[in-house]
C-alpha cells in the first residue's frame, strides 16, 4: 500500500489546529502540526511534508516570512503551500502567491473546500514528481549504452572535458585507460552476433566491477571501452589497468554458438592503453584520448593481450612480470 501523504498544518490557534487535524486525518492523511514559524521551518526541513497548510499570522513571524524560508532552493523540487488567512483583500492574496504560495483559503472555510483544495495540490505534486521521474529516465537513457548498460560516448566526452578542466584548475592528476577486446570480430564471425553481445555485456560488467565508484566507465565504441580515473596518477592507473587486464584474461563467456544446442566457453583477451595528466604534450582532454589510444594501438601492434603506457615515448608495460 502507498504511504499516506504528509500534510504539515501551521496555526497558532489550538482550536483551529485541532479541527484541521480532525478533518484531514479523516481523509486518510498523515498530519503533523506546528504552532509557530520556527517549528514549521524545522519540520519542513526534517520531516519533508508533501503539503503545507500555513496560517498567515503566527506569534513569532508572519506566514509570508515562513513561506520565503521554506521555499525549495532547487526549482525542480515542488512543495505546495496553501495559505490560510482571515484577510480576504486582494493584496494579501497577491503577495502570498507572488512569494510562492500555490493556493489561498480565506477563514472561515468549509470542510469540503479544505479537503478539495488539499487533494488538488497533492494531485499536482504527484504529477510533478511523475514528470520529473520520466525526465530523469529519459536523460539517463540518452547517456547510457543500451547493450552494456555503461555510459555512452556522449557522456564520456562530456565528463572527460569536465574532469580535465577540474584537474587543470586544482592541480590534480587524471588518468585514462582505453580497453579493446582482442580479435573480437572472430567471435562474431565464428559464433554469431548474439554471442558477441554476450561477450560485450559481461566484459562491461567485469570492467565496471574492477573500478572505484568515482571512476567513470563508458563504452567508447564497438568492442572498445574507456575508463576515466579522476585524481589518479600513473602508478594508480597501472594498478587498475592490470586488475582489468587479469580479470578479462581469465574470464570465460558461455555463448550459444551458431548451430550448436549447448553453449560453448569463449575466452577473449584485451589490450589496454594508458595516458595520464599532467604529462608532456597533454594539454587537453582530446590529447589525453589521443595518446591513450596511441598507447592502445602500440599494445595491439606488439602482440595484443598487454598494457601499454603513453609517455613522451610510449613503452610496453609487461603485466606478467609486474
Amino acid at each position: 500500500m502507498a504511504s499516506a501523504s504528509k500534510i504539515l498544518v501551521v496555526d497558532d490557534s489550538r482550536t483551529q489546529l485541532d479541527w484541521l487535524v480532525q478533518v484531514l486525518e479523516k481523509e486518510g492523511y498523515a498530519v503533523q502540526t506546528a504552532l509557530d514559524g520556527k517549528d514549521a521551518i524545522r519540520k519542513v526541513r526534517t520531516e519533508s511534508p508533501d503539503l503545507v497548510l500555513l496560517d498567515m499570522v503566527l506569534p513569532d513571524m508572519s506566514g509570508l516570512e515562513v513561506l520565503r524560508l521554506i521555499k525549495p532552493a532547487d526549482e525542480q523540487q515542488f512543495l505546495p503551500v496553501i495559505i490560510q488567512s482571515a484577510k480576504s483583500d486582494i493584496d494579501s492574496k497577491v503577495e502570498g502567491l507572488r512569494i510562492g504560495a500555490h493556493d489561498f483559503l480565506v477563514k472561515p472555510f468549509a470542510e469540503q473546500e479544505l479537503v478539495a483544495r488539499c487533494a488538488n495540490m497533492l494531485r499536482i505534486k504527484s504529477l510533478q514528481e511523475r514528470l520529473r521521474e520520466a525526465q530523469r529516465k529519459l536523460e539517463e537513457q540518452s547517456v547510457t549504452d543500451a547493450l552494456t548498460g555503461l555510459k555512452n560516448r556522449r557522456f564520456f566526452d562530456e565528463r572527460l572535458h569536465e574532469e580535465f578542466r577540474r584537474a587543470q584548475r586544482y592541480g590534480d592528476t587524471l588518468s585514462l585507460i582505453m580497453i579493446d577486446l582482442d580479435h573480437f570480430k572472430a567471435v562474431n564471425d565464428r559464433h554469431g552476433h548474439p554471442a558477441g553481445d554476450v561477450v560485450l555485456r559481461e566484459a562491461a560488467a567485469l570492467i565496471r566491477a574492477s573500478i572505484r565508484d568515482p571512476d567513470i566507465c563508458a563504452r567508447y565504441g564497438g568492442e572498445e571501452f574507456a575508463v576515466i580515473l579522476p585524481k589518479t596518477h600513473m602508478s594508480g592507473a597501472l594498478v587498475v589497468a592490470e586488475r582489468i587486464w587479469k580479470e578479462l584474461g581469465k574470464k570465460e563467456y558461455p555463448v550459444v554458438a551458431n548451430g550448436r544446442p549447448e553453449p560453448v566457453q569463449v575466452k577473449v583477451s584485451a589490450s589496454l592503453g594508458i595516458a595520464f595528466y599532467p604529462s608532456k604534450d597533454i594539454s587537453s582532454g582530446e590529447l589525453l584520448v589521443r595518446y591513450a589510444d596511441q598507447a592502445l594501438y602500440n599494445a595491439k601492434r606488439s602482440g595484443r593481450n598487454s598494457i601499454c603506457l603513453y609517455q613522451a615515448q610510449a613503452y610496453r608495460y609487461d603485466a606478467t612480470k609486474a
